[in-house]
């Protein structure tokens, strides 16, 4: 009984800590907070600056090594070497068919 009145000594008087009010902040603390938050925010921004900047630059340099803006063909023909074969399969061509012929699927060794 003794641990239990303790244990809720303890919990109430955290509970107050918890719940406490801090005082308000004095004006020289708020001068520093709205410093401290404007240097922040120009921080930020110049960060912003130079990631624009160096984005632009590595576009750039994509265009002038790829020589455009984008693919060179965007609407011609694929040649077939870059056609993967699941593309180039019939629709249910890919499944196990029957007969004599061993199918991709199997994982023991052939019959004798």
């Amino acid at each position: 009984m003794r641990l239990a009145h303790a244990a809720a000594v303890v919990m109430s008087a955290v509970a107050g800590v918890a719940i406490a009010k801090l005082p308000p902040l004095t004006p020289e603390q708020q001068e520093t907070a709205a410093a401290k938050k404007q240097t922040e925010q120009a921080q930020l921004e110049k960060e912003k600056q130079d990631l624009e900047r160096v984005q632009n630059r590595v576009v750039e340099y994509y265009k002038k090594t790829t020589g455009g803006a984008g693919p060179a063909t965007a609407t011609g023909r694929t040649e077939d070497a870059n056609i993967s074969k699941k593309a180039v399969e019939p629709a249910g061509g890919t499944a196990p068919q029957g007969g004599t012929r061993q199918s991709a699927e199997a994982h023991s060794t052939p019959a004798k």
